[in-house]
Protein backbone atom coordinates (compact mmCIF):
# COMPACT_ATOMS: atom_id res chain seq x y z
CA UNK A 1 0.00 0.00 0.00
CA UNK A 2 1.28 3.71 -1.14
CA UNK A 3 1.84 6.46 1.44
CA UNK A 4 -1.35 8.31 0.11
CA UNK A 5 -3.27 5.37 0.75
CA UNK A 6 -2.25 5.22 4.32
CA UNK A 7 -2.66 8.62 5.09
CA UNK A 8 -6.76 8.34 3.27
CA UNK A 9 -7.79 5.28 5.33
CA UNK A 10 -6.16 5.91 8.99
CA UNK A 11 -7.21 10.04 8.72
CA UNK A 12 -5.12 9.82 12.03
CA UNK A 13 -1.89 8.71 11.77
CA UNK A 14 0.53 10.52 9.17
CA UNK A 15 3.61 8.66 8.63
CA UNK A 16 6.72 11.26 7.14
CA UNK A 17 9.95 9.92 6.65
CA UNK A 18 9.57 7.43 8.93
CA UNK A 19 8.02 9.26 12.04
CA UNK A 20 4.49 8.81 13.09
CA UNK A 21 2.80 12.29 14.59
CA UNK A 22 -0.66 11.67 16.31
CA UNK A 23 -3.26 13.91 14.77
CA UNK A 24 -5.11 16.87 16.80
CA UNK A 25 -8.32 15.45 16.27
CA UNK A 26 -7.77 12.41 18.42
CA UNK A 27 -6.55 14.45 21.53
CA UNK A 28 -9.85 16.95 21.30
CA UNK A 29 -12.07 14.08 21.38
CA UNK A 30 -10.15 12.29 24.50
CA UNK A 31 -12.71 12.58 27.46
CA UNK A 32 -10.96 15.11 30.06
CA UNK A 33 -11.74 14.43 33.99
CA UNK A 34 -14.16 16.10 35.86
CA UNK A 35 -13.41 18.44 38.74
CA UNK A 36 -14.84 17.59 41.72
CA UNK A 37 -17.18 19.93 43.48
CA UNK A 38 -15.45 21.85 46.56
CA UNK A 39 -16.92 21.81 49.77
CA UNK A 40 -17.57 24.61 52.24
CA UNK A 41 -16.10 23.93 55.49
CA UNK A 42 -18.75 23.87 58.40
CA UNK A 43 -17.03 24.90 61.94
CA UNK A 44 -19.37 23.69 65.64
CA UNK A 45 -19.55 26.53 67.73
CA UNK A 46 -21.33 27.14 70.82
CA UNK A 47 -23.83 29.73 71.30
CA UNK A 48 -27.32 30.81 72.87
CA UNK A 49 -30.42 32.41 73.47
CA UNK A 50 -29.64 36.23 74.48
CA UNK A 51 -30.47 36.55 78.27
CA UNK A 52 -30.98 40.20 79.83
CA UNK A 53 -30.40 40.51 83.70
CA UNK A 54 -29.62 42.82 86.30
CA UNK A 55 -26.37 42.05 87.57
CA UNK A 56 -24.36 43.04 91.20
CA UNK A 57 -21.58 45.64 90.19
CA UNK A 58 -18.82 44.52 92.64
CA UNK A 59 -15.94 44.38 91.04
CA UNK A 60 -12.60 42.43 92.50
CA UNK A 61 -8.71 43.57 91.53
CA UNK A 62 -5.54 43.18 93.06
CA UNK A 63 -3.14 46.08 93.91
CA UNK A 64 0.08 46.68 96.02
CA UNK A 65 0.45 48.43 99.09
CA UNK A 66 2.28 51.82 99.14
CA UNK A 67 3.39 53.71 102.50
CA UNK A 68 0.93 56.72 102.40
CA UNK A 69 3.76 59.50 102.73
CA UNK A 70 7.24 58.71 102.48
CA UNK A 71 10.23 61.70 103.57
CA UNK A 72 13.60 62.03 102.38
CA UNK A 73 15.34 63.34 105.57
CA UNK A 74 18.29 65.40 105.04
CA UNK A 75 20.06 68.37 106.34
CA UNK A 76 19.53 71.61 106.42
CA UNK A 77 22.71 72.50 108.63
CA UNK A 78 26.41 71.38 109.36
CA UNK A 79 27.43 69.63 112.16
CA UNK A 80 27.76 66.21 114.29
CA UNK A 81 24.98 63.70 114.70
CA UNK A 82 24.39 63.15 117.93
CA UNK A 83 22.18 60.09 119.29
CA UNK A 84 18.53 60.05 119.98
CA UNK A 85 16.33 57.86 122.40
CA UNK A 86 15.34 56.66 118.24
CA UNK A 87 18.67 54.62 116.88
CA UNK A 88 18.89 55.96 112.88
CA UNK A 89 18.91 52.15 111.44
CA UNK A 90 17.02 50.81 109.00
CA UNK A 91 14.17 48.75 110.16
CA UNK A 92 14.07 50.88 113.33
CA UNK A 93 10.65 52.58 114.68
CA UNK A 94 9.07 55.83 115.92
CA UNK A 95 6.81 57.75 116.51
CA UNK A 96 5.14 61.30 116.16
CA UNK A 97 6.83 64.13 117.63
CA UNK A 98 9.63 61.89 118.73
CA UNK A 99 13.25 63.56 117.79
CA UNK A 100 14.67 61.59 114.94
CA UNK A 101 17.95 63.64 114.26
CA UNK A 102 20.10 65.86 116.83
CA UNK A 103 22.63 67.98 115.04
CA UNK A 104 25.78 69.40 117.76
CA UNK A 105 24.02 73.00 118.28
CA UNK A 106 25.50 74.05 121.54
CA UNK A 107 27.47 76.73 119.89
CA UNK A 108 24.36 77.74 118.03
CA UNK A 109 22.27 78.54 121.12
CA UNK A 110 25.18 80.55 123.15
CA UNK A 111 25.32 82.96 120.13
CA UNK A 112 21.73 82.94 120.29
CA UNK A 113 21.58 83.95 124.16
CA UNK A 114 24.14 86.71 123.79
CA UNK A 115 21.83 88.17 120.80
CA UNK A 116 18.64 88.34 123.35
CA UNK A 117 20.91 89.57 126.05
CA UNK A 118 21.87 92.31 123.43
CA UNK A 119 18.39 93.14 122.94
CA UNK A 120 17.43 93.57 126.66
CA UNK A 121 19.93 95.97 127.09
CA UNK A 122 18.72 97.64 124.12
CA UNK A 123 14.89 97.40 125.31
CA UNK A 124 16.14 98.83 128.94
CA UNK A 125 17.50 101.72 127.32
CA UNK A 126 14.73 103.09 125.30
CA UNK A 127 12.28 102.19 128.00
CA UNK A 128 12.90 105.72 130.00
CA UNK A 129 12.79 107.20 126.58
CA UNK A 130 9.18 105.75 126.01
CA UNK A 131 7.62 106.73 128.90
CA UNK A 132 8.21 109.81 129.08
CA UNK A 133 7.86 110.76 124.65
CA UNK A 134 5.27 108.16 124.38
CA UNK A 135 3.67 107.31 127.90
CA UNK A 136 0.37 105.63 126.47
CA UNK A 137 2.26 103.07 124.98
CA UNK A 138 4.85 102.74 128.10
CA UNK A 139 2.65 99.96 129.65
CA UNK A 140 3.02 97.57 126.69
CA UNK A 141 6.70 97.87 126.05
CA UNK A 142 7.54 97.28 129.34
CA UNK A 143 5.22 94.22 129.70
CA UNK A 144 7.04 93.15 126.30
CA UNK A 145 10.55 93.10 127.99
CA UNK A 146 9.91 91.74 131.32
CA UNK A 147 8.46 88.62 129.07
CA UNK A 148 11.75 88.22 127.17
CA UNK A 149 13.65 85.59 128.40
CA UNK A 150 17.09 84.01 127.65
CA UNK A 151 16.19 80.59 127.19
CA UNK A 152 12.91 81.33 125.73
CA UNK A 153 11.62 81.89 122.42
CA UNK A 154 11.32 85.52 121.56
CA UNK A 155 7.39 86.85 122.53
CA UNK A 156 5.59 88.70 119.93
CA UNK A 157 5.95 91.99 119.08
CA UNK A 158 3.54 94.89 120.63
CA UNK A 159 1.80 96.06 117.97
CA UNK A 160 2.95 99.93 116.69
CA UNK A 161 0.20 102.43 116.62
CA UNK A 162 1.67 105.44 115.34
CA UNK A 163 4.53 106.44 112.66
CA UNK A 164 6.16 108.11 115.22
CA UNK A 165 6.30 105.60 117.78
CA UNK A 166 7.87 103.23 114.68
CA UNK A 167 10.45 105.85 114.06
CA UNK A 168 11.70 105.63 117.33
CA UNK A 169 12.18 102.22 117.66
CA UNK A 170 13.58 101.75 114.16
CA UNK A 171 16.29 104.74 115.02
CA UNK A 172 16.95 102.86 118.07
CA UNK A 173 17.72 99.51 116.06
CA UNK A 174 15.35 97.53 118.28
CA UNK A 175 13.42 96.39 115.30
CA UNK A 176 16.36 95.05 113.59
CA UNK A 177 17.72 93.47 116.79
CA UNK A 178 14.23 91.85 117.25
CA UNK A 179 13.68 90.41 113.67
CA UNK A 180 17.68 89.08 113.83
CA UNK A 181 16.87 86.77 116.77
CA UNK A 182 13.79 85.49 115.26
CA UNK A 183 15.72 84.37 112.33
CA UNK A 184 18.68 83.08 114.64
CA UNK A 185 15.51 80.75 116.39
CA UNK A 186 14.35 79.36 113.21
CA UNK A 187 17.94 78.07 112.05
CA UNK A 188 18.44 76.73 115.64
CA UNK A 189 15.36 74.99 115.16
CA UNK A 190 16.91 72.81 111.94
CA UNK A 191 19.25 71.29 114.58
CA UNK A 192 16.63 69.03 115.38
CA UNK A 193 14.01 66.64 113.21
CA UNK A 194 10.82 65.66 115.17
CA UNK A 195 9.10 62.27 113.70
CA UNK A 196 6.52 63.76 111.24
CA UNK A 197 4.34 60.69 111.64
CA UNK A 198 4.41 57.31 112.69
CA UNK A 199 6.47 55.39 110.62
CA UNK A 200 10.11 53.37 110.18
CA UNK A 201 12.92 54.15 108.92
CA UNK A 202 13.12 52.50 105.03
CA UNK A 203 16.68 53.20 105.08
CA UNK A 204 19.63 54.81 106.44
CA UNK A 205 22.82 56.70 104.81
CA UNK A 206 23.96 58.27 108.01
CA UNK A 207 24.15 57.07 111.45
CA UNK A 208 24.90 59.59 114.93
CA UNK A 209 28.65 60.39 114.95
CA UNK A 210 28.30 61.01 111.11
CA UNK A 211 29.06 64.47 110.06
CA UNK A 212 26.43 66.37 107.91
CA UNK A 213 26.58 69.30 105.62
CA UNK A 214 23.79 71.43 104.55
CA UNK A 215 21.88 69.50 101.90
CA UNK A 216 23.24 65.91 102.62
CA UNK A 217 20.71 62.71 103.08
CA UNK A 218 20.33 61.31 106.32
CA UNK A 219 18.08 58.49 104.98
CA UNK A 220 14.33 57.70 104.17
CA UNK A 221 11.52 57.12 106.43
CA UNK A 222 7.67 55.46 105.68
CA UNK A 223 4.68 56.34 107.40
CA UNK A 224 2.92 53.17 108.65
CA UNK A 225 -0.02 54.07 109.91
CA UNK A 226 -1.97 55.11 107.00
CA UNK A 227 -1.37 52.97 103.76
CA UNK A 228 -2.20 53.51 100.25
CA UNK A 229 -3.19 50.84 97.50
CA UNK A 230 -2.47 51.34 94.28
CA UNK A 231 -4.55 49.25 91.66
CA UNK A 232 -5.04 49.66 87.81
CA UNK A 233 -8.13 49.32 86.17
CA UNK A 234 -9.44 49.53 82.82
CA UNK A 235 -11.11 52.97 81.88
CA UNK A 236 -14.95 51.43 81.33
CA UNK A 237 -14.48 50.15 85.19
CA UNK A 238 -12.96 52.97 86.57
CA UNK A 239 -15.67 55.37 85.58
CA UNK A 240 -18.02 53.14 88.37
CA UNK A 241 -15.29 54.36 91.20
CA UNK A 242 -15.90 57.54 92.72
CA UNK A 243 -13.56 59.16 95.71
CA UNK A 244 -14.75 58.62 98.75
CA UNK A 245 -16.01 55.21 98.02
CA UNK A 246 -15.43 52.44 100.84
CA UNK A 247 -13.90 49.61 99.63
CA UNK A 248 -12.57 45.90 101.51
CA UNK A 249 -9.23 45.10 101.62
CA UNK A 250 -8.18 41.84 101.88
CA UNK A 251 -4.17 40.34 103.11
CA UNK A 252 -3.59 37.58 100.95
CA UNK A 253 -1.57 35.74 103.86
CA UNK A 254 -2.14 32.77 105.88
CA UNK A 255 -4.23 34.35 108.46
CA UNK A 256 -6.28 36.91 105.61
CA UNK A 257 -7.89 40.23 107.36
CA UNK A 258 -9.84 42.42 105.95
CA UNK A 259 -9.67 45.95 106.38
CA UNK A 260 -12.16 48.98 105.25
CA UNK A 261 -10.34 51.61 102.97
CA UNK A 262 -11.47 54.86 101.43
CA UNK A 263 -11.27 55.62 97.54
CA UNK A 264 -8.60 58.36 98.23
CA UNK A 265 -7.97 59.92 94.68
CA UNK A 266 -8.44 58.99 90.98
CA UNK A 267 -6.14 59.46 87.92
CA UNK A 268 -7.37 61.29 84.62
CA UNK A 269 -4.12 59.55 82.81
CA UNK A 270 -4.46 56.44 80.93
CA UNK A 271 -0.75 54.23 81.24
CA UNK A 272 0.48 53.79 78.13
CA UNK A 273 1.56 50.61 78.50
CA UNK A 274 -0.93 48.58 80.42
CA UNK A 275 -3.72 51.04 79.15
CA UNK A 276 -5.29 50.97 82.58
CA UNK A 277 -6.30 54.08 85.37
CA UNK A 278 -4.74 54.26 88.75
CA UNK A 279 -7.17 54.37 91.49
CA UNK A 280 -5.71 54.76 95.17
CA UNK A 281 -7.09 53.89 98.22
CA UNK A 282 -5.75 55.03 101.99
CA UNK A 283 -5.88 52.02 104.65
CA UNK A 284 -5.33 53.04 108.31
CA UNK A 285 -4.46 49.72 109.50
CA UNK A 286 -5.44 48.20 113.16
CA UNK A 287 -2.14 47.17 115.59
CA UNK A 288 -3.68 44.05 114.58
CA UNK A 289 -3.47 44.14 110.84
CA UNK A 290 -1.24 41.99 109.14
CA UNK A 291 -0.48 44.80 105.82
CA UNK A 292 2.66 46.01 105.15
CA UNK A 293 4.09 48.57 102.78
CA UNK A 294 5.11 46.73 99.38
CA UNK A 295 2.42 43.39 99.85
CA UNK A 296 -0.21 42.68 97.37
CA UNK A 297 -3.90 42.78 98.27
CA UNK A 298 -7.55 42.05 96.91
CA UNK A 299 -9.71 44.71 96.50
CA UNK A 300 -13.19 44.95 96.37
CA UNK A 301 -15.51 47.80 95.34
CA UNK A 302 -18.94 47.96 95.99
CA UNK A 303 -21.13 49.33 93.58
CA UNK A 304 -24.88 49.49 92.64
CA UNK A 305 -26.96 47.04 90.34
CA UNK A 306 -26.57 47.13 86.73
CA UNK A 307 -29.71 46.95 85.33
CA UNK A 308 -30.31 44.48 81.85
CA UNK A 309 -26.92 43.58 80.47
CA UNK A 310 -25.47 40.28 78.87
CA UNK A 311 -22.91 38.53 80.43
CA UNK A 312 -20.66 37.05 78.12
CA UNK A 313 -17.20 35.18 78.73
CA UNK A 314 -14.15 37.61 77.66
CA UNK A 315 -13.08 35.02 74.88
CA UNK A 316 -16.45 36.31 73.21
CA UNK A 317 -15.90 39.67 72.93
CA UNK A 318 -13.48 40.59 69.49
CA UNK A 319 -11.42 44.08 70.04
CA UNK A 320 -13.82 44.96 73.57
CA UNK A 321 -16.36 46.13 70.95
CA UNK A 322 -17.59 43.53 68.66
CA UNK A 323 -19.39 40.40 68.84
CA UNK A 324 -21.00 37.16 66.43
CA UNK A 325 -24.22 35.93 66.05
CA UNK A 326 -25.64 33.06 64.29
CA UNK A 327 -28.53 33.63 61.51
CA UNK A 328 -29.82 30.88 59.32
CA UNK A 329 -26.91 28.77 60.38
CA UNK A 330 -24.13 31.63 58.83
CA UNK A 331 -22.01 33.98 61.41
CA UNK A 332 -22.77 38.05 61.28
CA UNK A 333 -20.32 40.22 63.41
CA UNK A 334 -22.50 42.91 65.31
CA UNK A 335 -20.75 46.16 67.09
CA UNK A 336 -22.07 45.85 70.89
CA UNK A 337 -21.88 48.57 74.13
CA UNK A 338 -19.53 47.12 76.65
CA UNK A 339 -21.08 48.54 80.11
CA UNK A 340 -18.48 46.78 82.58
CA UNK A 341 -15.21 44.19 82.79
CA UNK A 342 -15.51 42.18 85.71
CA UNK A 343 -12.48 39.28 85.45
CA UNK A 344 -13.09 37.11 82.58
CA UNK A 345 -16.87 38.58 82.20
CA UNK A 346 -18.17 41.28 79.92
CA UNK A 347 -21.39 42.89 80.33
CA UNK A 348 -22.82 44.27 77.45
CA UNK A 349 -26.08 46.24 76.28
CA UNK A 350 -26.98 46.15 71.94
CA UNK A 351 -28.34 42.99 70.86
CA UNK A 352 -31.92 41.60 70.32
CA UNK A 353 -33.52 39.44 73.04
CA UNK A 354 -34.30 36.71 70.33
CA UNK A 355 -30.99 36.48 68.69
CA UNK A 356 -28.57 33.45 68.98
CA UNK A 357 -25.11 35.11 70.53
CA UNK A 358 -22.00 33.00 70.00
CA UNK A 359 -20.40 32.45 73.63
CA UNK A 360 -16.45 31.24 72.58
CA UNK A 361 -13.48 32.26 70.39
CA UNK A 362 -14.30 31.66 66.94
CA UNK A 363 -10.39 31.07 65.61
CA UNK A 364 -10.90 32.72 61.75
CA UNK A 365 -14.20 33.65 62.50
CA UNK A 366 -15.96 35.53 59.70
CA UNK A 367 -18.34 37.22 58.57
CA UNK A 368 -20.90 34.46 56.45
CA UNK A 369 -19.17 31.61 57.68
CA UNK A 370 -21.45 28.98 57.94
CA UNK A 371 -21.53 27.20 61.80
CA UNK A 372 -23.23 24.35 63.36
CA UNK A 373 -24.28 25.17 66.98
CA UNK A 374 -23.61 22.57 69.44
CA UNK A 375 -24.82 21.90 72.32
Amino acid sequence: MSRKHIVTVVGIILLIGGTTFISKTLIDNKPKPQKAEKKEKVISIKAEKVQYADVNNNQVFHGRVNAAQTYILSSEVAGRILPTKVLLKEGNTFYKDQQLVHVFDQDIKATLKSQKSSFMNTMASVLPDIKIDYSNEYDKWYSFFTSVKIDQPLPELPKINSDQERFFLASRSLITEYFAIQQAEINLRKYAVYAPFNGTFKSVRLESGSIVSPGSEIGVISRTDLLEVVVEVEPVNAKWIKKGDKVTVTTESRDPSNIIGIVSRKSKIVDPQSQTIKVFVQVRPKSTSEIFEGQFVKVEFKGNTIENVVELPREAVINEKFIFTVQDKKLHQKEIEVIKINGDSYYIKGINENEMIVTESVFNGKEGMSVNIRS
